[in-house]
């Protein structure tokens, strides 16, 4: 595993896993970092070249005067593939960046090979809405003024090592089947990013472009309608942040869509059942 920065417009950290044969980009969810990907990372390269990186405003990648949103983020890994030396990708996206590569695949479709969707941001289940904890974590950054000030103001009253350990706990169902060194190193990259006066402006803007999104179905279902790359979906069965009812209402929008529930686990299947991710994502990229 090797990390480094490289320049596309800016500084841009990728974490590269190893591996030959077809490039894997990860790509993290909202408020993440290529961290996310090392319980896995290295047991995906079985299925080709491995690459995660910190999309704009994330982990180590600054703005440095890019904008924050998901058709820029989507710009970025079109850039990035170029970059690595490789004419395409598969895509494997997690939460937010369900988004991104979507739009990758619609604005850059000679750069996508096939998507990965992992517990993708998806329109809301009004039938079965996230709980009040989840709502107030997604929806009180997009407030303006107060959002942002809201979160300078939690942080200042948690410890990142709290912070992160309430995150994973309301994104697992179970935050001990994650392994402590990859907790650790979460733990370590939420510190640093602390201290970036750019993070919480970064993190509110990438809020409010997913949320462009899933406010807004109509919206959502056009950019669904318009991906022609295979694609897998997986999500987790007591997922809190994505209900189970929204990934549904995605693969009856899109029969075409291959779809995995992965059991008893939450947002993040890559951390919590990271031999049963590999096994399925590497199952389908074989044989799918």
């Amino acid at each position: 595993m090797l990390a480094k920065t490289i320049d596309i417009e800016g500084p841009v950290r990728i974490v590269d896993y190893g591996g030959e044969g077809p490039l894997i980009l990860l790509l993290h969810g909202l408020g993440g970092s290529a961290e996310n990907w090392d319980a896995c990372g290295t047991d995906l390269t079985g299925s080709g070249r491995v690459v995660a990186v910190d999309l704009l405003g994330s982990g180590e990648t600054p703005p440095a005067g890019r904008e924050v949103t998901i058709e820029h983020n989507a710009a970025l890994v079109a850039r990035l593939i170029d970059d690595l030396g490789e004419s395409s990708a598969t895509l494997v996206g997690h939460s937010m960046s369900g988004l991104v590569a979507m739009v990758t695949a619609v604005d850059y479709p000679e750069r996508v090979d096939r998507i990965v969707l992992v517990s993708p941001a998806l329109p809301l289940d009004y039938r079965h809405l996230p709980d009040l904890e989840v709502l107030a974590k997604l929806l009180g950054p997009l407030i303006p003024v107060i959002g942002p000030l809201g979160v300078h103001v939690y942080r200042a009253g948690k410890t990142p090592q709290r912070e992160v350990e309430e995150t994973l706990r309301m994104n697992c169902v179970d935050i001990e089947t994650i392994p402590v060194e990859v907790r650790e190193t979460i733990i370590d990259e939420a510190a640093r990013r602390r201290r970036e006066a750019w993070a919480v402006n970064a993190l509110v803007d990438a809020d409010r472009s997913v949320a462009s999104y899933v406010l807004r179905p109509a919206r959502f279902r056009e950019l669904m309608h318009r991906v022609s790359q295979p694609t897998l979906l997986i999500h987790g069965s007591e997922d809190r942040l994505v209900s189970s009812g929204s990934a549904r209402w995605a693969v009856a929008q899109r029969p075409d869509w291959d779809f995995v529930e992965i059991e008893g686990v939450g947002h993040v299947p890559m951390l919590e059942a990271s031999d049963a991710f590999v096994e399925v994502v590497g199952g389908w990229l074989e044989h799918g």
